[in-house]
């Protein structure tokens, strides 16, 4: 009896092990899986939104493009909707800062954005209420904008505006047929195609002239006689001009004694 009952308490020690195993091990799955490090030291951020476009506690915060931390709080006041987010760094905002609900997709998500502002900016005083921008909902721009396309389609339908005439009046049509056809008629009654032939077969005759070497365009491009004996002068007349260069100093002696008697 008493090693039934020693048994019993054992199984009971073992069970009650492995069930609090589990909920540690539970535990420890459900803070990587959060990736919440509840050690780790943050700091709250209040922002007051008249509207929070779907907003929800667990939406992250992003700062410069990276995530710093999540939304904790929403609580609905009578100056508007008091948003408290945890972030990982503290934030330092500008007098031109911008604090605003970015949509990822037209089918949901939300997330909390930050623009701390420039530089250059002076900081905002302490304590200071910060206020968010107007969300924008991208099913309402979208809206819009089919709105806007079907406003424009009507227009042309009705043949309204530039493009609405080009669609719907055949003027434009009709004038650039008949000026085709005044360009036909000019080209055939002035022989514009003829002459233009002839002009073809005049340039191909010369160009064939020159390569055959014949006239003197002909000579110049195809016989370097012409070359030769102009470099061969242009010697000629340096080596004239260095034995002058090199007679001159005797020639000015020779008039100078000569001219004194």
């Amino acid at each position: 009896m008493r090693r039934r009952k020693i048994r019993e308490l054992s199984m009971e020690v073992m069970v009650g092990t492995f069930m609090f195993a589990v909920l540690i091990a539970l535990c420890v799955f459900t803070i990587v899986l959060s990736r919440e490090n509840f050690l780790q030291k943050t700091y709250p951020f209040e922002v007051v939104f008249d509207d929070i476009m779907g907003l929800r506690d667990g939406d992250n915060v992003v700062v410069r493009g990276m995530t710093v931390g999540k939304i904790k709080s929403l609580l609905m006041k009578e100056d508007g909707v008091h948003l408290v987010a945890a972030l990982q760094h503290p934030v330092f905002l500008k007098t031109d800062y911008k604090v605003e609900v970015v949509a990822t997709s037209v089918l949901g998500g939300r997330y909390l954005q930050i623009y701390e502002g420039k530089l250059e900016s002076p900081p905002l005083a302490a304590g200071t209420l910060v206020r968010g921008t107007k969300p924008n909902d991208l099913i309402t721009l979208v809206s819009a904008v089919a709105d806007d396309v079907k406003d424009i389609t009507g227009k042309i339908r009705k043949g309204e505006g530039t493009l609405g005439k080009l669609v719907y009046d055949d003027t434009l049509y009709n004038d650039a047929r008949d000026v085709v056809a005044d360009v036909k008629m000019s080209i055939r009654e002035r022989n514009l195609l003829e002459n233009l032939e002839n002009s073809a077969d005049n340039l191909n005759q010369i160009s064939e002239k020159i390569n055959g070497g014949a006239g003197t365009l002909g000579k110049l491009v195809n016989d370097d006689t012409l070359y030769v004996e102009a470099k061969k002068m242009i010697k000629d007349v340096r080596m004239t001009v260095d034995d002058l260069r090199e007679t001159s100093p005797i020639v000015t002696f020779s008039s100078i004694y000569f001219g004194a008697f």
